[in-house]
């Protein structure tokens, strides 16, 4: 199968212009007419990642977290980053990355992440935007069926997320849960914004301590699951979807998560 038809079926569920204008996603190595017979999905693009490939015979791997983000001014064996796409070129492996187009876009992670891991239901979009008649956007509100405890909300993220434990900021005067906010990946900017669609709770990753503390004081409250825990999730959707319409071999490997606990 060649990479362009890869190509064209996923962005035409995740089109490229439903991304961030920071964000840099698509083909970022290789060749479109190059022939795919073995896929290899992680979150991020580490050597570890490239070396699972090599040993695997992958020659396409699908991530979510670009390999290049600023324009490069050499590639050389001097950086990471150089080090990283020699190996890939010199290995013939295409790298082709599904960022923020795939966490706006309906039935993108945001949703999946969810309603098919954490079983809410009927999500509206936090932050609404429309382009070339599709709708989608950042972020996710869920009014839950039942009410639930902040203790009951933590130890089933737990559960469903298999986390050991979890790190949030309690609002002052917290009360049953009516509604929650989901933003995956490094979210907590848009817990006013979550506050504001009638969510008492956002669930999210990378928690900065100033935004923690000004929600606290604003009566609301952040749970943090990790940006790696909220977001790893990616391959199961991409693999999903790829295995529904191609033939094709698909291995799931992440060098991650990266911090380590005691």
């Amino acid at each position: 199968m060649k990479l362009s038809k890869l190509i064209n079926f996923l962005e035409n569920k995740f089109p490229l212009y439903l991304a961030e204008d920071w964000d840099n996603v698509g083909l970022l190595v290789g060749r479109r007419d190059s022939k795919i017979k073995e896929v290899l999905l992680s979150l991020d693009l580490t050597e570890s990642v490239i070396d699972k490939a090599i040993e695997l015979g992958a020659n396409l791997i699908i991530t979510h977290h670009p390999i290049i983000f600023k324009p490069l001014r050499n590639i050389t064996s001097d950086t990471l980053i150089g080090r990283k796409i020699i190996k890939l070129i010199e290995n013939g492996i295409s790298v082709y990355s599904m960022h923020t187009n795939l966490d706006s876009s309906k039935s993108g992670l945001n949703d999946f992440l969810g309603e098919d891991i954490l079983r809410f239901k009927d999500g509206k979009i936090l932050e609404h935007l429309e382009k070339n008649e599709r709708e989608y956007g950042i972020g996710r509100v869920y009014k839950l069926d039942e009410t639930i405890t902040l203790e009951k909300l933590l130890e089933m993220l737990k559960e469903k997320l298999v986390l050991d434990s979890i790190t949030f900021v309690k609002a002052k005067e917290i009360k049953d849960i009516k509604k929650v906010a989901l933003v995956s990946g490094s979210g907590a900017s848009y817990w006013r914004k979550a506050k504001k669609a009638g969510a008492t709770v956002l669930i999210t990753g990378d928690v900065k301590y100033h935004e923690a503390m000004d929600a606290r004081e604003e009566n609301f409250t952040i749970i943090d699951i990790g940006h790696f825990e909220s977001e790893h999730i990616f391959s199961n959707l991409i693999e999903e979807l790829l295995k529904k319409e191609f033939e094709i071999n698909i291995t799931t490997f992440n060098d991650g998560p990266v911090f380590e606990k005691i």
